[in-house]
């Protein structure tokens, strides 16, 4: 047992080591951030987020994958863009009903200053 713990603890180095699943567990990281943590951002942390994703997606891609790690890596891009989306789409609805309110104070005070 002696002869292939230091066998095993080399291989567990290496393993941590390399950086193309590094980039990967990089990734399931920020995943889990951005799923678990994202409902208490600002805007300021959304772009620091969309930055840090650009910059995991770029060293990503210098890598070369096999085909499960392509598919997990496909399954982790997504969960993130749906956390993107899912903001975006909050912003833009709190904006429509914004914009839906002003308008409709700004056709008030039209109608007011016509003397309606």
């Amino acid at each position: 047992m002696k002869k292939f713990l230091p066998l095993l603890l080399l291989s567990l180095l290496l393993v941590a080591c390399n950086p193309s699943q590094t980039a990967v567990d990089d990734l399931q990281k920020f995943t889990e951030r951005i799923e678990t943590k994202s409902e208490r951002w600002s805007d300021a942390d959304w772009d620091d987020a969309l930055l840090h994703y650009s910059e995991l997606c770029q060293t990503i891609e210098r890598y070369d994958y096999n085909d499960s790690v392509r598919h997990e890596i496909g399954e982790l891009k997504g969960r993130c863009m749906a956390q993107f989306y899912k903001h975006s789409f909050d912003d833009a609805t709190k904006g429509m009903h914004d914009a839906f309110i002003e308008l409709g104070g700004a056709i008030e005070g039209l109608l007011d200053g016509l003397g309606r």
